[in-house]
């Protein structure tokens, strides 16, 4: 896997390149604007950015050119919002631009992983079927038009479907954030995400102190609205 860093920061890319070296990972230093002619589909891109808003558009720009690797922003400010949008525009992961660079190539290897267990096809749950391989989802044959997190969401559900998957959880492997205090957004997520299924968002249920399931049959007494 080649990593590409796309900076404007050169003293922040050679330290960067100097420890990824240390580790044995090579690091491509490419300038943010070539990201359009300079990129290979499959590299692992480091996009730096000063503010969120700023990694937002860069995102889309990377998705937008077809780009399929695994896709971190480090930003120098980060707030909560603003991680959502981030990774509502094709982020795997969004990080502070003050992360260790240990923890940044740790963080590039989850998501390594986490992509090659997507990669292993159809999941199915009931009417919903999740094929993970080409970013599909559909309820009944019929395709659902779902963002990328809600995608990321509802993948996750169904692999670990009749599961409870605590909100923390779903913080640090869906959204990816450090900050797993704030469940905020998982609820703002699961709800968005209920809507968008219709009557089969239903089999998504909220346990009361525990968590979410996505249950392949319904269950009485423990679920409450998110």
């Amino acid at each position: 896997m080649r990593i590409t860093l796309a900076s404007r920061d050169t003293e922040l890319c050679a330290r960067l390149r100097l420890a990824f070296a240390r580790a044995g990972s090579a690091v491509r230093v490419i300038d943010r604007l070539e990201i359009w002619s300079q990129s290979v589909l499959d590299d692992a891109i480091l996009l730096h950015a000063a503010t969120t808003g700023s990694a937002t558009r860069w995102c889309r720009v990377v998705r937008r050119a077809r780009h399929v690797g695994p896709l971190i922003a480090f930003c120098e400010t980060v707030d909560a919002a603003g991680v959502a949008g981030v990774l509502d525009a094709g982020a795997d992961d969004v990080v502070s631009a003050s992360v260790a660079p240990d923890e940044l190539l740790a963080r590039l290897r989850a998501i390594c992983r986490r992509n090659r267990v997507r990669s292993m096809g159809q999941c199915r749950v009931g009417p919903i079927v999740v094929d993970a391989a080409n970013g599909e989802a559909a309820i009944s044959g019929i395709p659902l038009t779902l963002r990328r997190t809600e995608f990321r969401l509802l993948s996750y559900l169904v692999s670990n479907a009749d599961r409870v998957v605590g909100a923390h959880e779903l913080m640090r492997d869906v959204l990816g954030s450090v900050n797993t205090a704030n469940t905020a957004l998982i609820r703002v997520h699961l709800s968005q995400l209920r809507r968008r299924l219709g009557a089969a968002g239903n089999a998504i249920e909220t346990i009361r102190g525990q968590g979410y399931r996505l249950a392949t049959e319904p269950s009485e007494g423990d679920r409450q609205s998110a």
